[in-house]
C-alpha cells in the first residue's frame, strides 16, 4: 500500500516473547505443550510479519527446570532467527531457570551470579536484569543489583531506556501468583522514578497484562508456552493452550505503543478493498485524511 498515515515511524522496534520454559528431548510441558513448537511458530510470526526488529527480547523462564539441554536447544532455534533479522538478542532469567547452567550455555561463564546486561541498539539502552531469587519463585533484585540499576540509569542514553525484567512489577489479579510478585516494588519505582527508562518488558504471568510503575509503563507478554485463562475464577490458575502471543514494541520519540499478535496464523482478507487502495493512490497527500475519514451518507 503506497498511501500512509501522516506519522512517523518508531525509531526502534521490539520483538518481545516471554516464558518459553523449553523441554528438551521432545517432553510435553504438563502434559499438554511442545514448548519447542511453540517457540519456532511464535518466531517465524515474528520473521513473517516483515517488521524491522532492532532487538528480540525474551524475559524469563527460558528453560522450564533449568536443564543444560533447553538453553543448547534455545540457542539452536533462536540464533539463526536472530541473524536472519540482523537484530540484537536481550534473554535473561525468570523463576524456572537455574543462574548456573543458564550462565553457561547462553553466557558462557561459569559462575551462579546473575547475568545482568546492557544492550544498546542505536541509541535505545536495553538492561535485562534476572529477577530470579535463587532458591524461590517469587522476584526481587539483591542489593548489588540495585545499585548496578542506579549506576546505569545515572547517564541518560539517547533514545532511553527499556527495562527488562521477569517478575512484572504490577499487581496481577491471581491470589496464587501475588504469592510470587516481585518483593519489593517500592524501592524498583524509587530507583526508576526520575530516569530515562521508558517502560518495563516483563513476562511471568503467563497472560497479556499492562500497568505501571509509577509514571513508566510496565508492558508484560503473554506467556509463549500456555496462558493464564483469565475468564476462570481468580480463585483458579487454569493453564490454556490457544491465545499464545508475543508483544510488538514500538518505541517513539515520544511514546512506547504494545500491540499483542497471536503465534498461531489465522484465516486474513484484505481489510481494504483493492478498489480503495488504487484510489487513495491518487489522493494528495495533504488531502487524505480528509478524502480516507470522511463518512460516506
Amino acid at each position: 500500500m503506497a498511501f500512509t498515515g501522516s506519522r512517523p515511524a518508531p525509531t526502534h522496534v521490539l520483538a518481545h516473547l516471554s516464558d518459553t520454559h523449553l523441554i528438551a528431548g521432545g517432553g510435553l510441558l504438563g502434559g499438554h505443550i511442545d514448548t519447542e513448537a511453540q517457540l519456532r511458530k511464535a518466531l517465524a510470526r515474528v520473521e513473517s510479519s516483515g517488521e524491522r526488529v532492532d532487538a528480540l527480547v525474551i524475559s524469563g523462564d527460558l528453560a522450564d527446570s533449568g536443564d543444560p539441554a533447553a538453553y543448547e536447544l534455545l540457542r539452536a532455534i533462536v540464533d539463526p532467527v536472530v541473524t536472519r533479522l540482523g537484530c540484537a538478542l536481550v534473554l535473561t532469567g525468570g523463576n524456572h531457570d537455574e543462574r548456573r547452567p543458564m550462565a553457561r550455555t547462553l553466557h558462557g561463564v561459569d559462575t551462579d551470579a546473575p547475568q545482568d546486561t546492557v544492550t544498546d541498539c542505536d541509541g535505545l539502552r536495553i538492561l535485562a536484569i534476572d529477577s530470579a531469587v535463587p532458591g524461590y519463585h517469587h522476584g526481587g533484585f539483591s542489593d548489588d543489583q540495585y545499585d548496578w540499576l542506579a549506576a546505569e540509569l545515572a547517564t541518560p542514553a539517547r533514545h532511553g531506556t527499556i527495562l527488562v525484567i521477569h517478575h512484572a512489577p504490577i499487581t496481577y489479579r491471581s491470589p496464587v501468583m501475588q504469592l510470587l510478585d516481585f518483593d519489593d516494588v517500592d524501592r524498583l519505582r524509587d530507583v526508576v522514578e526520575g530516569s530515562d527508562v521508558r517502560a518495563v518488558l516483563s513476562g511471568h504471568l503467563h497472560v497479556t497484562s499492562f500497568g505501571t510503575l509509577g509514571p513508566v509503563p510496565v508492558i508484560v507478554a503473554g506467556g509463549v508456552s500456555y496462558v493464564d485463562d483469565v475468564g476462570a475464577p481468580r480463585e483458579l490458575l487454569m493453564g490454556v493452550d490457544g491465545p499464545q502471543s508475543w508483544n510488538l514494541v514500538e518505541v517513539h520519540a515520544d511514546q512506547v505503543v504494545a500491540t499483542v499478535v497471536p503465534i498461531e496464523q489465522h484465516e486474513t482478507w484484505p481489510a481494504l478493498s483493492e478498489a480503495v487502495t488504487e484510489f487513495m493512490e491518487t489522493v494528495p497527500e495533504a488531502d487524505r485524511r480528509e478524502v480516507f475519514s470522511r463518512k460516506r451518507t
